[in-house]
């Protein structure tokens, strides 16, 4: 075969073919065609394939050659032998049997396409039934070239057989990819997801916390060792909101928008205007109280702190209390005043004088200084909590505890001038009750109590009037000082030879005590005793009952 038909192209092949049969077909002559037994089966060694040549069987026709196919050799380098066709019939059947195994559905195809050329070169079907079959031949022995061309290029390519896996093995190798692909892809989704939601959970717990540490900051005073006031205006018509901005730049507060939604939170509204004195110290609701209550016209001097006067304290006691700054939140912090200051002031004739003039019915029946009073002020300082500004003055704060037990008394004044009782008479038995009582109803109790001993022409017989004859009230002292007082004790303040109300207050006593004495309990009880440790009264209408309350409640008590 010549050098044109090594590429085995089919199109070559076949303008070739079309050649032949058009000056074959003027000849019109019989031929007798090789035996297809005739061609040689090609072998196979073990080290390289053999070429494989179909040669003809030579016959008389002279016009008419059967060219002669050469296939080249196997490639040396190749890694698998070619491997020949299992379904190749033997030897001995027809042409077209024999390769009808190795050519098989692609030899028909080719056979139809040739045809087709033919009929469409309009070539006329005038060779007979012999020069057909010759050219059938030839068509075959072309396509199983072909066939062995196709073959052999499969052969420089990597074989399936040998390199790859069978096609149902890649397929579920593939399947197996795609699946551990997806499995990956979906690990990958699923943990990107949780990072996400990670991130999520942390940022909105983060806000969350921020949020939360911030109103709660905000609610906080701004300073709570802080208890300097400042006179602030709060313009009329002012809205929490200017409100709360108001006072985060007068350094009142810390967050105006946290005073704003936490006062709207907690229903505080109809914030008056005026002028208040508000400190750094305070809280939010503090602040919230005291713009409900209203503030003044004119601004009014900032207090620099408070002073606490508890209930039932001696004048003494007080004198200690108005050195203490009880609104500050520093150990130990201190007033400008002093307690020499204090007792100097109380005592001194002129201040009296002024105030007395100041206050006269809370004064009307104020004992005289030869009377055998202790202090005359004694129990005319109301017990409450007092602000001190930088004005302030001992005189001026004495005389603010002077007043706000005038503004008590005030509403029973009438009341006890009904009760042909005087005020001094009324703050002196207010003052025992204050000692001997730990609640209302026992207030009242020990009220009837005393009103039922004077009744009777008894003396009241109470153990805190030595005690404060004897400057022992409001010190701390032994249930064994209280018990065995000296009963004859020669002062007027001994209730126990002394009939009477007594010379004077022996404490500041409260409202409580007050009201108990205006409106005592209706009772049959002439004696009373209090249990050393746990304050609780127990009454009695005889002394024999009285004797044994004693022994039980504190002679007892006293020797355990």
């Amino acid at each position: 075969m010549d050098k044109e038909t090594t590429e085995f192209s089919r199109g070559s092949f076949k303008e070739k073919i079309l050649r032949q049969l058009e000056e074959n077909a003027a000849k019109q002559a019989e031929t007798k065609f090789p035996d297809p037994e005739d061609f040689e089966r090609p072998s196979r060694s073990d080290s390289e394939e053999p070429e494989r040549k179909i040669e003809p069987r030579k016959v008389d026709l002279e016009p008419f050659k059967l060219p002669v196919f050469d296939f080249p050799a196997a490639d040396e380098n190749e890694e698998e032998p070619f491997v020949e066709n299992e379904n190749l019939p033997e030897e001995g059947d027809s042409l077209r049997q024999n390769l009808d195994g190795v050519v098989s559905e692609e030899i028909q195809n080719l056979d139809g396409v040739v045809s087709e050329e033919i009929q469409n070169q309009n070539i006329p079907p005038q060779f007979s039934r012999s020069e057909s079959k010759v050219q059938d031949e030839k068509i075959e022995q072309e396509q199983f070239s072909e066939k062995k061309e196709s073959e052999k290029m499969v052969k420089h390519q990597p074989s399936r057989r040998a390199n790859s896996p069978s096609k149902k093995t890649s397929s579920s190798k593939k399947n197996k990819n795609k699946n551990k692909n997806k499995k990956k892809k979906k690990v990958t989704a699923g943990k990107i997801i949780a990072v996400i939601v990670v991130l999520l959970v942390l940022v909105v717990g983060g806000t969350g916390w921020y949020g939360y540490n911030f109103v709660k900051s905000g609610i906080q005073p701004l300073d709570s060792k802080n208890a300097t006031a400042k006179s602030i205006n709060i313009p009329a018509g002012s809205s929490s909101k200017q409100i709360g901005e108001i006072l985060q730049r007068q350094s009142i507060i810390k967050n105006g928008m946290v005073f704003q939604y936490y006062t709207k939170f907690k229903n505080y509204s109809e914030f008056k205007s005026g002028y208040y004195n508000l400190a750094p110290n305070m809280s939010l609701s503090t602040i919230a109280s005291k713009l409900e209550e209203g503030g003044t016209e004119k601004p009014v001097a900032p207090t620099l702190g408070k002073i606490l006067v508890p209930e039932g304290y001696t004048l003494t006691q007080i004198a200690k209390a108005v050195t203490v700054n009880s609104g500050s939140n520093e150990k130990n912090a201190k007033t400008p005043f002093s307690e020499a200051d204090f007792m100097k002031t109380v005592q001194d004739p002129t201040f009296i004088a002024k105030m007395v003039k100041a206050y006269p019915k809370l004064f009307a029946s104020l004992p005289t200084k030869d009377s055998g009073i202790k202090y005359q002020l004694e129990g005319y300082l109301f017990p409450a909590t007092y602000d001190y500004t930088k004005s302030s003055t001992v005189e001026s704060v004495i005389e603010n505890m002077i007043q706000a037990a005038n503004n008590q008394l005030t509403p029973y004044y009438d009341t006890i001038a009904q009760k042909n009782l005087t005020v001094n008479e009324v703050l002196s038995l207010a003052a025992l009750v204050e000692k001997e009582a730990n609640n209302d109803d026992d207030r009242r109790n020990v009220a009837g109590t005393f009103y039922n001993r004077m009744n009777a022409g008894m003396t009241l017989g109470s153990n805190l009037s030595i005690l404060y004859a004897e400057g022992k009230l409001g010190e701390k002292t032994s249930l064994s000082e209280d018990a065995n007082i000296d009963t004859n004790l020669d002062s007027p303040y001994n209730l126990y030879t002394n009939t009477g109300f007594g010379p004077g207050p022996v404490d500041s006593p409260s409202l409580s005590s007050i009201k108990a004495v205006l409106d005592p309990a209706q009772n049959d009880y002439f004696y009373f005793v209090a249990d050393v440790t746990t304050g609780k009264v127990y009454f009695a209408k005889t002394l024999a009952e009285q004797n044994a309350n004693v022994q039980k409640y504190v002679n007892d008590k006293i020797s355990s």
